[in-house]
């Protein structure tokens, strides 16, 4: 397993729980108080969540066949979970969105960079 397929694979993590994150009612009155997103947009974020998740995994399993593939998903899980739960949540909740929109960006982009090398 090379380190960048790992980077990507967390990133991917990352945004999905990020996605998952703002699904929920109580990140949402963290992040903006009493003006929180409707139904619709949370129903949107919770399946834009479980989409990344799905994908890290079907890269993670196409990368390193499906013996290695789950187990590599679920170190970069694991990663981006305690990345997420105890150092942006906790500390910077407002960075939430912010960083989860710039690791997302990032990985197309090395995913694109890696499509056409």
């Amino acid at each position: 397993m090379s380190l960048p397929l790992f980077l990507l694979l967390t990133t991917l993590a990352y945004s999905g729980f990020t996605a998952l994150c703002l699904s929920m009612e109580k990140h949402q009155m963290d992040l903006h108080g009493t003006a929180r997103a409707g139904a619709a947009r949370m129903r949107w974020w919770r399946g834009l969540g479980w989409i990344l998740l799905i994908l890290a995994l079907l890269v993670a399993s196409q990368a390193e066949g499906w013996a290695r593939g789950p187990v590599i998903w679920l170190g970069a899980m694991t990663a981006a979970g305690l990345s997420l739960a105890l150092g942006v949540l906790p500390y910077r909740p407002r960075w939430l969105t912010g960083l989860g929109w710039t690791l997302a960006g990032l990985t197309t982009l090395a995913a694109l960079h890696a499509w056409l090398a």
